[in-house]
């Protein structure tokens, strides 16, 4: 297909008339999944993020650490590190490897943050496809399906032209034989309705359009984990939504530590005639004191030097990781605060660390379905646009090596293979990290290595 007949397709293609697609003036009109318990939490677990935690702070210069950011890019790391994801149709496969898979952690951690993300394939006017993803602070769900997908909900995206600013409500609407969608555009913070096409960045969009699928054109990533905030919610929940109060301990150790090292730092005592006035004082270490006139010198001078209780205060810091720890369903240790590094996670995963293998392994299991339903919507989206796509399930590999020592896996399968018990190409596809097709094809001829006919 040539360029411009893509650009066509891409602008014509969508069918008309979407039913009750009418533009959402008012969103407080409109009844969604987010309850006004789980908005005000959804806000709270992203200032969290950001190192506000929502407690009065204990101390005067107080000093959070960046412990919910970097427990959850620990986690999404783990859990997408050695991530192998081949579509079957190549074309796709060339954009997913470079749109999708590079921001594929990013993905996880904002998941873990606000206890979900949806991922939106769409197709750009020089025909390349890439990923839009939506979070729980700029979309917002308004109907799931019986295992939590999203059918229905909004997108937001805000932007300045002409000193003002604006905001596109890309509404999304999926009843079971097809995926609407309706784009309106508003004066951000008013009912203002404005034309898409009085702005350069949507001049391009059409108002609305269909496209005839079996799912959702959205995949939807969520956190595993109940809501226990409210339970009429079928909303998730972020990953330390439980752990607030130790989120804030912790700073809350770190401050003392910090203020231990101001408060029992070394200082001098004198008396301003014996330093000449302020102007002779050269740094903080000396403090001026009034004279009496009388006493000698060596009681005009007195020196402060106590023992900083460093050990003590980390240790206290480390307790509350601990805690911490078993909160967010990772192993014992994994956070550590070092005095030179500040708060460092551990340098490796050892294979007996179960805990934090079995929260990998189920958040790996939420995100292969999510991974599958990606390459089906892609492979939607792309006939609809009348590109020719092969068929075939995408190849999904995870990788243990963090957990597993790989040359022992290598062995245990190739020797499963020998007995007959496993595929040859199936050991192909689990190594190369390829569909199960082009493992098949990636077969010599004469298999013998697998103990095939000479």
């Amino acid at each position: 297909m040539n360029v411009l007949k893509s650009l066509k397709n891409l602008v014509n293609g969508f069918k008309k008339g979407g039913e009750n697609m009418d533009g959402i003036a008012d969103l407080s009109k409109i009844e969604t999944a987010q309850s006004p318990l789980m908005r005000e939490k959804t806000r709270e677990w992203w200032n969290i993020f950001q190192g506000e935690i929502p407690i009065k702070p204990t101390h005067k210069n107080f000093r959070p650490l960046p412990t919910a950011y970097i427990s959850t890019a620990y986690l999404a790391q783990l859990v997408t590190g050695e991530i192998k994801y081949e579509l079957a149709d190549e074309r796709l496969n060339a954009f997913a490897q470079k749109n999708l898979l590079p921001n594929l952690d990013r993905i996880v951690q904002l998941a873990l943050v606000g206890g979900y993300t949806v991922i939106k394939p769409y197709i750009t006017r020089s025909g390349e496809m890439f990923f839009d993803v939506g979070t729980s602070r700029d979309f917002l769900p308004i109907a799931f399906d019986e295992n939590g997908h999203v059918t229905e909900g909004v997108f937001f995206e805000r932007i300045r032209y002409n000193g003002k600013i604006y905001e596109r409500r890309e509404h999304h609407r999926f009843d079971g034989e097809a995926h609407y969608v309706h784009n309106s555009a508003y004066l951000y913070g008013t009912k203002q309705l404005v034309e898409l096409s009085s702005i350069p960045r949507w001049e391009m969009l059409l108002p609305e359009g269909s496209i005839p699928s079996d799912i959702p054109m959205i995949a939807t990533f969520r956190t595993p984990y109940a809501n226990n905030i409210d339970l009429d919610s079928e909303l998730p929940i972020s990953l330390f939504a439980n752990s607030v109060g130790t989120l804030h301990a912790i700073d809350e150790a770190h401050s003392e530590y910090r203020a231990e090292f101001k408060k029992m730092s070394a200082k001098v005592f004198a008396d301003d005639t014996v330093m000449h006035g302020k102007d002779g004082i050269p740094d903080d270490y000396f403090v001026i004191v009034d004279p009496n006139g009388e006493d000698s010198l060596d009681k005009q001078i007195m020196t402060y030097a106590p023992q900083i209780r460093e050990e003590a205060h980390k240790s206290a810091i480390n307790t509350e990781l601990r805690l911490y720890e078993v909160q967010i369903g990772v192993s014992c240790g994994t956070f550590t605060f070092d005095s030179a590094k500040g708060l460092v996670t551990a340098t490796q995963v050892l294979s007996e660390d179960r805990t934090t293998y079995n929260t990998v392994a189920q958040l790996q299991r939420q995100l292969r379905p999510v991974l599958e339903a990606v390459a089906e919507i892609a492979a939607n989206l792309a006939r609809f646009y009348g590109l020719d796509v092969v068929d075939g399930e995408p190849a999904i590999e995870f990788g243990d090596s963090v957990f597993e020592d790989t040359g022992t896996e290598f062995s245990r399968r190739f020797q499963m293979v020998q007995a007959g018990m496993l595929k040859p190409e199936e050991f192909n596809a689990w190594y190369f990290g390829v569909p199960l097709d082009k493992a098949r094809e990636m077969l010599p001829e004469m298999t013998t290595i697998f103990g095939g006919d000479e």
